[in-house]
C-alpha cells in the first residue's frame, strides 16, 4: 500500500514537472530564470507534503491494527468472564470478577453484562445476591449498568403481568426475586417495590400469590425496619393478612401467605430467660457435653473425681442421664465414666442404672413423640452399662420383655401402643445392636432365641412394617441370627413356640430326674454304715462350699463372673459339664480366724486373677484336643437305672473270673469287661462289651493303675518313716530332760500344739486320703487300714 501511493505521488510529480518545462520554453528567459527558482522552492514544499502525508496514513492504519487486536483480545476476555459468572458462588469470587471486569469497562461489555445478569438461569436463585452485589459495586463508577438492568426486569415484570396466564411460574420468581435482592442493596427503587406488590394484592389469586410471597420474604423485613418504608410496608401487610382472611385459599396459598407475614412481622413475645446455674455445675456440663470425646475421656475422669462429690453426685446422675443432649456416637463413653467413677464411689452406677429403668418405664407410660429421641438414647445407655458389666443380662430380658407387653391388655392400650407405631420395635433394635452380641454362648444364648420369636410374634401382631423399621430389623437379624428363620405367619410361629416350650420342659424334667439321682445317692450308705450326709454333719462339712486356709469361701469367691456368657469371659456352658465324682473324696476342715481383705489388694488381685484366666483359656484353645485313654466314670443316674444287678455291682474295667471268662466267650483268652456309654434320642444307657486283655488300652490303664499304685506307695512310706522319726527325736529329748511320768502323757497333747504342727482328716474306710500339716507345710498321704 505504500509503495503504490509513493509510485502515485512520483508520477504526479513528474507530469507537473513536464508541464513546467513545455512552459518555460515558451517563456523569454529574463522570466525563465525567475520562474525557475520559484519551481524548485514549490517542488520541495510537494516533496515534504507528500512524506508528511504518507507518515500519518501509515500511523492511522497501525492505530487500526491495534485497536481491532485489543478489541479482539477485550471480546475474548469479556466472555470468558461471563462463562465464569454462574459459577460465583460466594462473595470472594463475585468481587475478584467484579475488578476483573472495571479493566474491560466499555459501553458495549456493560451493555453484554447487564444482558448476562439478566439471563441469569431460572432455577439459579442462589446466584441472585451475588449478581446484585455486583451490579451494587460496579454501580459507583458505572452509572448506566444498574440502569439498563432494572429497565429489563421491570419491563419483563410487566409482560408477564398483563399476559395473565398459568405457566411460567419460575420466571416470575426469579423476576421477583431479583427486584427485591436489588432493593436490599438499595440500587432499585422502594417505589417500584412497592409497584409489583400492589399489582399482585389488586389480582390476588394464583401465581400472584406465589409472587407477592417471594417478594416479602426477600425483601419485606428490609423494607418493613428502614425508617421511610415501615408504615407503607404496614399497611401492605395489613392488607395482605385481610386478603387471607377474605379468600378461600387453599392449604399450599395459605401457609405460604403466614409465613411471608409472620417473616416480616413477627409475632412479639417476651425474651428467653436462660437458667442460671452455679459455676460447679457449668463445669459439670461444659465437661460432658463439650469437652467429651474419645481423646479427652480420661481427663474428664480425672476432673470428675477432683469434684467435692458429696455436692455434685446428685447432679451428676442427672447430667448423665441426659445422654440424648450430647452426640448419639459418644454415648458409650458415658456409660465408660460410669465404669470409671463406680471404683472410687460404689453406689454411683447403681443409682445410674436405676434412674435409666426408671426414665424408660415413664416413657412407656407417656408414649409421647417429643420423647422418642430421648428414649432411643436411654436404651443405647442401657445397652452400654451392659457391655461394661454394670448390669447382669436378666435386666436386658426383663426390659426387652417390658416393652413388648406393657399396657397390652388394658383399656388404655390404643394409647400406649397404638396399632400404628412402630417406635417400640426401633427401641428393640437399638438395645440389641447395642449388646446383643454378647448373647451368643450359654443360657444367655437360649434366652435371645426364645425372645426372638417372642419378638417375631409382636412384629406380626403390627402387620405391615415400614421400609426403614424393616431394614432395621433386616439388619438386626442378619448381625444376632443370620440363620434365624422369620416366620410369616402367626400359625407357623405358635407351633415354633409350641415347639420351643416342650423342649424346655424335657430339659428341666431331665435337669429334675438327674438331681434326684444324685441325692438318693448321696444318702445311699457307704461302707463303714454311714450315709454321706452323716459324714458331713459329723465333719462339719458342706458339699457345696469349702473353707480354704485363707479364710475365704466358694461361695464369696474374689472374682465373681457373671450368670451369662459374654466372649472372653472363659465361662463354661452349663450344657458342657461333664458329670465328675469319685469314690475316694476329700473331707477336710481347718480351722482358721477370717482375715478381713483389703478392698484395694481384693481389686488388684480381681484385675490379676481375670487376666491369669484370660490368658489361660486363650492358651487353651490353641492346644490340640486329644482323647483321654484313661476310665471314665459311670454316671451315678445310668447305674442306678440299670436293671443287671450284677453289672452294677462289677466296675467298669474289671477282668471276668475263669468261669465267666469261659461262660462269655468259651475260650481260655482272658477278657475285660467294660462299659459303654451310648446316647439314643435324649437318654444315656450303657451297654457291655468284652476285649482282650492283651488289648493296647487294656494294657495302659493297667500300667497307669500300677504307677499311681506305686506313687501312693512311695509316698505313704515316706510319711511313716518321718513319723516315726519324729517319734524317735521326741522320745529321745524327753528322756534327756528326766520327765519319764509325764513325757508319755504329754506326746500326744504336744504335738498338736507345739512346733510339729497338727493334723485333721478321715480315713474314709482304711483307704481314704490324709492331709498332714507339719512345720507349716501341707503334705498328702494314705493312712493305715483299720
Amino acid at each position: 500500500m505504500e509503495r503504490f501511493t509513493n509510485k502515485l505521488v512520483e508520477h504526479k510529480l513528474e507530469q507537473g514537472t513536464e508541464v513546467q518545462n513545455n512552459a518555460e520554453a515558451s517563456v523569454p528567459e529574463h522570466q525563465l530564470e525567475g520562474k525557475t527558482n520559484v519551481g524548485s522552492k514549490n517542488r520541495e514544499k510537494k516533496d515534504k507534503t507528500g512524506k508528511e502525508i504518507s507518515k500519518e496514513k501509515e500511523a492511522d492504519q497501525k492505530g487500526d491494527i491495534e485497536r481491532e487486536k485489543v478489541r479482539v483480545t477485550d471480546g475474548a476476555s469479556l466472555d470468558n468472564l461471563l462463562q465464569r459468572l454462574p459459577r460465583c458462588v460466594s462473595r470472594d469470587l463475585i468481587d475478584q470478577l467484579t475488578v476483573e471486569f472495571c479493566y474491560l469497562n466499555s459501553k458495549a461489555n456493560r451493555k453484554k453484562l447487564a444482558r448476562a445478569l439478566f439471563n441469569v438461569p431460572r432455577t439459579s436463585l442462589e446466584l441472585l445476591p451475588f449478581y446484585s452485589r455486583l451490579v451494587a459495586t460496579l454501580s459507583t463508577c458505572m452509572k448506566d449498568l444498574p440502569s439498563m438492568l432494572l429497565s429489563m426486569l421491570e419491563e419483563e415484570f410487566n409482560f408477564l403481568m398483563n399476559k395473565k396466564d398459568q405457566i411460567k411460574i419460575e420466571t416470575k420468581i426469579r423476576n421477583i426475586r431479583f427486584i427485591g435482592e436489588l432493593c436490599k442493596f438499595n440500587i432499585a427503587p422502594s417505589g417500584l417495590v412497592f409497584s409489583c406488590l400492589k399489582a399482585c394484592l389488586d389480582d390476588f389469586s394464583h401465581h400472584n400469590i406465589d409472587v407477592a410471597c417471594n417478594l416479602l420474604e426477600t425483601c419485606g423485613r428490609f423494607l418493613y425496619l428502614s425508617q421511610g418504608t415501615t408504615v407503607r410496608m404496614s399497611n401492605m401487610l395489613e392488607i395482605l393478612r385481610r386478603l387471607k382472611n377474605v379468600k378461600n385459599l387453599d392449604p399450599h396459598h395459605s401457609t405460604l401467605v403466614e409465613n411471608a407475614y409472620y417473616l416480616c412481622k413477627p409475632p412479639e413475645r417476651s425474651a428467653r430467660v436462660s437458667k442460671v446455674r452455679p459455676p460447679l455445675h457449668q463445669y459439670i456440663r461444659k465437661l460432658l457435653f463439650s469437652d467429651l470425646d474419645k481423646t479427652s475421656v480420661q481427663h474428664v475422669l480425672r476432673q470428675l473425681r477432683k469434684l467435692p462429690w458429696a455436692e455434685c453426685e446428685e447432679y451428676l446422675v442427672k447430667c448423665f442421664l441426659k445422654v440424648h443432649k450430647g452426640k448419639y456416637s459418644q454415648v458409650h463413653l458415658i456409660a465408660l465414666l460410669t465404669a470409671g467413677l463406680s471404683h472410687y464411689h460404689d453406689d454411683f452406677h447403681v443409682a445410674v442404672v436405676d434412674e435409666v429403668l426408671e426414665e424408660i418405664r415413664v416413657g412407656l407410660e407417656l408414649n409421647d413423640y417429643a420423647m422418642q429421641q430421648r428414649q432411643l438414647a436411654h436404651m443405647r445407655f442401657l445397652g452400654e452399662l451392659y457391655n461394661y458389666e454394670h448390669i447382669d443380662s436378666s435386666v436386658i430380658f426383663d426390659t426387652l420383655y417390658l416393652i413388648t407387653v406393657f399396657g397390652h391388655g388394658t383399656l388404655e392400650q390404643d394409647l400406649l401402643d397404638p396399632p400404628e407405631d412402630f417406635f417400640r420395635i426401633r427401641m428393640i433394635v437399638t438395645l440389641l445392636q447395642t449388646c446383643g452380641h454378647y448373647f451368643d454362648r450359654g443360657s444367655s444364648k437360649r434366652k435371645l432365641d426364645r425372645f426372638l420369636l417372642h419378638f417375631q410374634r409382636y412384629i406380626l401382631n403390627k402387620g405391615p412394617l415400614p421400609l426403614d423399621v424393616e431394614f432395621d430389623v433386616q439388619d438386626m437379624f442378619a448381625e444376632l441370627r443370620p440363620n434365624m428363620t422369620r416366620y410369616s405367619s402367626p400359625e407357623l410361629l405358635a407351633s415354633a413356640l409350641a415347639e420351643l416350650e416342650e423342649n424346655e420342659k424335657t430339659k428341666q424334667s431331665e435337669s429334675a430326674a438327674s438331681d434326684a439321682s444324685c441325692k438318693s445317692s448321696a444318702n445311699r450308705p457307704d461302707k463303714n454304715g454311714r450315709g454321706h450326709g452323716e459324714v458331713a454333719d459329723s465333719e462339719s462339712y458342706s458339699g457345696s462350699r469349702s473353707i480354704y486356709h485363707d479364710g475365704s469361701e466358694d461361695g464369696d469367691s474374689l472374682y465373681e463372673e457373671n450368670s451369662d456368657d459374654r466372649s472372653g469371659n472363659g465361662v463354661v456352658d452349663d450344657d458342657d459339664a461333664m458329670p465328675s465324682g469319685s469314690d475316694e473324696e476329700e473331707r477336710v476342715q481347718v480351722r482358721h480366724k477370717v482375715v478381713q481383705v483389703d478392698p484395694k489388694e481384693q481389686e488388684d488381685f480381681d484385675r490379676e486373677l481375670r487376666a491369669l484366666l484370660q490368658e489361660s483359656l486363650e492358651s487353651r484353645k490353641l492346644e490340640p484336643r486329644v482323647k483321654s485313654t484313661l476310665n471314665m466314670t459311670v454316671p451315678m443316674k445310668i447305674v442306678e437305672g440299670s436293671k443287671d444287678s450284677r453289672a452294677t455291682e462289677r466296675e467298669s474295667g474289671e477282668e471276668l473270673t475263669a468261669e465267666e471268662n469261659g461262660n462269655a466267650g468259651g475260650g481260655s483268652e482272658v477278657k475285660v469287661c467294660v462299659r459303654v456309654l451310648v446316647k439314643k434320642g435324649h437318654k444315656q444307657q450303657t451297654r457291655q462289651m468284652l476285649i482282650p486283655g492283651d488289648c493296647s488300652l487294656v494294657q495302659s490303664t493297667k500300667q497307669q493303675e500300677a504307677a499311681l499304685l506305686e506313687e501312693k506307695q512311695n509316698i505313704k512310706q515316706k510319711i511313716l518313716e518321718y513319723n516315726e522319726r519324729e517319734e524317735e527325736e521326741f522320745n529321745a529329748s524327753a528322756f534327756q530332760t528326766g520327765f519319764w511320768g509325764q513325757g508319755g502323757s504329754s506326746a500326744g497333747g504336744s504335738i498338736g500344739s507345739a512346733g510339729r504342727g497338727s493334723w485333721d482328716g478321715s480315713n474314709r474306710g482304711g483307704r481314704g486320703r490324709q492331709r498332714y500339716y507339719i512345720a507349716g507345710g501341707i503334705y498328702h498321704g494314705y493312712g493305715r487300714g483299720r
